[in-house]
């Protein structure tokens, strides 16, 4: 890692630049339906999306989402309580329909285990999830990428365990303890700014070792790693103009 005072001070820029506009913010592409912020509805169509949210493009995914929310016929596939009542061949084709999952087989196991762990241990509802996390970030995080790893497919990964928690954060009316332990959601553009800023050498660079590298520079600053993923991303798609 370059000087860590230095790297801060480079931060410390593109915040500026970011809340400026010299960072233009792509139009935010998380498309849903209007619902009660704080509803088991809301916490649903968002959780259930970030799961299959990963290896495709995000803006089509919730398009997807929300193509599949809007369509009476497929709606219910958003409700664990329904999806484990449903003949698995019709939730494929409810699934495929809008093509919110891609992959005929895989995503729709992953929707599948998910929306019945959340029925069978959760009341088919995420709130209770962070209730049972006392609403710690750490105790949340670490229920769904250790205690019950294998309960959350793909959603237990580092990625998306961290990328549903920020979604939520910005899109429900959650709150959580500990906010600092929530990683830099390390997808393909937070990766690649870690390496432009010297954070990381191109040849480490992976999820797992962006996500520590991220909290260990700012564990002692006023700062979460999650706070410059926006930032961050926007900065990549503008190929990390301004330079800093």
């Amino acid at each position: 890692m370059q000087n860590q005072k230095e790297i801060i001070k480079r931060l410390d820029l593109l915040k500026s630049a970011f809340e400026s506009g010299k960072i233009p913010q792509l139009h935010k592409h998380e498309v849903h339906p209007a619902l009660d912020r704080g509803s088991r509805e809301n916490y649903l169509y968002y959780t259930m999306t970030c799961s299959l949210n990963f290896q495709r493009s995000s803006p089509k995914t919730w398009q997807s989402a929300l193509d599949t929310w809007n369509d009476p016929e497929t709606q219910f596939v958003f409700f664990p309580e329904r999806v484990v009542c449903t003949n698995i061949e019709k939730l494929k084709e409810s699934l495929l329909r809008h093509r919110l999952a891609l992959q005929p087989n895989k995503h729709v196991d992953i929707w599948y285990k998910i929306s019945k762990t959340f029925n069978n241990e959760f009341h088919s509802d995420p709130r209770e999830l962070f209730k049972a996390g006392n609403f710690d970030t750490e105790k949340v995080l670490y229920i769904v990428t250790t205690e019950m790893k294998k309960s959350f497919p793909y959603l237990s990964g580092p990625k998306l365990s961290n990328y549903f928690i920020y979604i939520l954060l910005h899109y429900s009316d959650l709150k959580l303890k500990n906010r600092n332990s929530l990683s830099i959601i390390p997808d393909t553009h937070i990766m690649q700014a870690t390496e432009v800023l010297g954070i990381l050498p191109k040849e480490q660079i992976n999820p797992l070792s962006v996500e520590s590298a991220w909290k260990n520079l700012l564990e002692d600053s006023e700062w979460a790693p999650v706070d410059f993923h926006a930032i961050l991303w926007n900065w990549s798609r503008n190929n990390f103009k301004p330079e800093v």
